[in-house]
C-alpha cells in the first residue's frame, strides 16, 4: 500500500471514530474490553477474509459435486469460521446430515484413551515406565511398558486376529474377554519392545484395560467423570457392542456399484480403547479448546503428549500420546485420522496459530484426507505468520508499544507487501462498534505511528 494512501486511510479512520487523546483519556467505558467469542469470529472475518472465502468456496464445490457426506469444522485463531453438514447421514434413505450428528471416531478415539492414562499418571496411580504386566499380569509381555503402548513401540500382536479366529460365542467380546484370549494363545511380539514403531490397535485396547483395572470404572465411566462431563461434552461417549446399551451415533455405509450398503457391527466392536469413542463436531471443538487451557490435562502433560520419542533403533517416532505429529509450513500439527466400518475421521490441530480442522464421515468415501489437505493448504499455503494479523492481536493483547516495536522490526519489503492497513482499519471499526474503544483507539494510533514512520522514511 502506498504511503499516501495509508495516510489517507488513517485520516479517514481518525475522523470516523473521532479518536483524539483527550477524548480517549476522559472516556468512561461502559462495556468490557475483553474480547468475546463473537468478537474473535468477527475479527477473523476481517483479518482472514480471503482464507475464509477460499474455504467456503472449496466446501461449496464438494457439496455441489456430492463428493463428501458428513460434517466439517474449520477454526482459525481459535474461532470457528466454517461448520458445515453435507450430503447424507443415511445415503440409502437419503437422510441429510446435520452438524449435531454423532459419529464413531474410529482411531481418533486413541487420544481419549491416552488422556485417561495421563490423568491416572497425574493422580499418582501409575507411571508411564510401568510394565503392562503390573496391571495385566496374565499376558506374556514382561518387557512392554505403558510408554511403549502409548507410542506404538511395544510390538504387540493383533488382537483382532485372535477375536476373528478364536472367539466362538454368539455375542461380542469385551476387553477382558480379549485379555483372556491373549493369555491363552500367547501370540509372540513382532519385535523387541521399544526398538521400532508399529501402529498397534492392541496397545490402546490394553491401555483402556489398564484404565478399567486401576480405576474400577469402565473406560466410558472414567472419561465421563473426568473429561466429558466436566467439559460439557454432552454428546460424547464410549460405545461397546458388548455392553448392549442404546447409542446415538449413526451407522456406517459402504458404496456399491449402485448406491450404498449399511455396514453391520462386527465382533471387534466390543473391545474399546483403540476405537469406540463417539462424538460430534461441537464436542470435539470443546476438547480442542480444552487442550490449551490446562484442564482436565495439565499443560505439562499436554506438551509431553505432543512430543515425539526416539526408538531404540535411533529413529524418531512422530507419535506422542494418542496423537500423530508433523510439520506444516513450519507449524507443528497435532493430528489423528481414523477408519472403521464406514467411518472416516480427521482431527487436526495447529497449536501455534490455534487452527483446527475436523472432518467426520460415515460412507467410506476416501476423500476426507484430500479435503483436509486442501483446507490445510488454504491455511498454510500463504504466510501463516500474517504480519497484519500479528500486529492487530499484539495491539489487542499486549498493547500499542509491543505492536509498534514489531512493526519496526519488519523489513521495508514486508511492510509494503504484507501489512494491510485497510484490514487494521476494519478491525478498529468493529472494536469501536462493540464498545471496545480503548483497543480500537490503540489500533488507530498504531496506524498513525506506522504511517508517520513510513512517510518520514520515504523522504530519506
Amino acid at each position: 500500500m502506498k504511503v499516501s494512501l495509508r495516510i489517507t486511510l488513517t485520516l479517514l479512520l481518525v475522523l470516523s471514530f473521532s479518536f483524539d487523546n483527550n477524548w480517549i483519556s476522559s472516556a468512561t467505558f461502559s462495556k468490557s474490553e475483553i474480547l468475546t467469542n463473537q468478537d474473535q469470529i468477527e475479527l477473523n472475518r476481517i483479518l482472514s477474509h480471503e482464507k475464509i472465502i477460499q474455504i467456503d468456496s472449496l466446501l461449496n464445490k464438494y457439496e455441489s459435486q456430492n463428493n463428501f457426506h458428513g460434517n466439517i469444522l474449520v477454526a482459525i485463531d481459535g474461532a470457528v469460521v466454517a461448520e458445515r453438514a453435507m450430503g447424507y447421514a443415511d445415503p440409502i434413505r437419503r437422510t441429510p446430515c446435520n452438524t449435531s450428528m454423532v459419529y464413531q471416531l474410529a482411531s481418533v478415539s486413541k487420544q481419549f484413551t491416552a488422556a485417561a492414562i495421563m490423568l491416572l499418571k497425574a493422580d499418582g496411580r501409575l507411571d508411564f515406565s510401568d510394565k503392562i504386566t503390573k496391571y495385566i499380569p496374565e499376558i506374556p509381555y514382561n518387557s512392554v511398558t505403558i510408554s511403549h503402548l502409548l507410542h506404538h513401540t511395544g510390538g504387540m500382536p493383533n488382537y483382532m486376529y485372535l477375536v476373528d479366529k478364536y472367539w466362538n460365542e454368539n455375542y461380542p467380546p469385551d476387553n477382558e474377554d480379549v485379555i483372556n484370549l491373549m493369555a491363552r494363545y500367547k501370540l509372540p511380539v513382532f519385535f523387541r519392545a521399544g526398538y521400532r514403531y508399529n501402529y498397534s490397535n492392541t496397545g490402546y485396547m490394553l491401555l483402556a484395560t489398564v484404565v478399567q483395572r486401576v480405576s474400577g470404572l469402565s473406560l466410558n465411566q472414567f472419561l465421563q467423570r473426568r473429561i466429558f462431563a466436566p467439559l460439557g461434552m454432552k454428546d460424547t461417549y464410549v460405545y461397546s457392542s458388548a455392553d448392549a446399551e442404546d447409542h446415538k451415533h449413526i451407522s456406517g455405509f459402504r458404496p456399491l456399484r449402485r448406491g450404498y450398503a449399511s455396514i453391520p457391527e462386527t465382533l471387534n466392536d466390543g473391545p474399546v480403547g483403540d476405537k469406540g469413542v463417539c462424538s460430534t463436531l461441537a464436542d470435539l471443538f470443546i476438547w480442542d479448546r480444552a487442550l490449551y487451557e490446562g484442564f482436565p490435562l495439565s499443560s505439562t502433560l499436554v506438551e509431553e503428549a505432543f512430543t515425539p520419542v526416539v526408538a531404540a533403533n535411533g529413529r524418531q517416532v512422530d507419535y506422542g500420546y494418542g496423537f500423530r505429529i508433523k510439520q506444516v509450513n513450519g507449524d507443528k500439527a497435532i493430528y489423528h485420522n481414523g477408519v472403521w466400518e464406514g467411518f472416516r475421521t480427521n482431527f487436526h490441530r495447529y497449536p501455534t496459530h490455534r487452527n483446527t480442522i475436523i472432518a467426520l464421515n460415515n460412507t467410506s468415501i476416501r476423500n476426507n484426507h484430500l479435503l483436509v489437505s486442501q483446507i490445510e493448504n488454504i491455511l498454510y499455503g500463504g504466510n501463516p505468520d500474517d504480519p497484519t494479523k500479528l500486529l492487530v492481536y499484539l495491539t489487542i493483547e499486549e498493547g500499542l508499544d509491543h505492536a509498534f516495536e514489531t512493526f519496526l522490526s519488519l523489513s521495508p519489503q514486508e511492510r509494503e507487501s504484507s501489512v494491510d492497513f485497510q484490514k487494521i482499519i476494519q478491525a478498529a471499526g468493529y472494536l469501536a462498534s462493540t464498545g471496545k474503544i480503548h483497543k480500537a483507539a490503540e489500533l488507530s494510533q498504531l496506524i498513525e505511528k506506522a504511517t508517520a514512520t513510513e512517510h518520514s522514511q520515504s523522504k530519506l
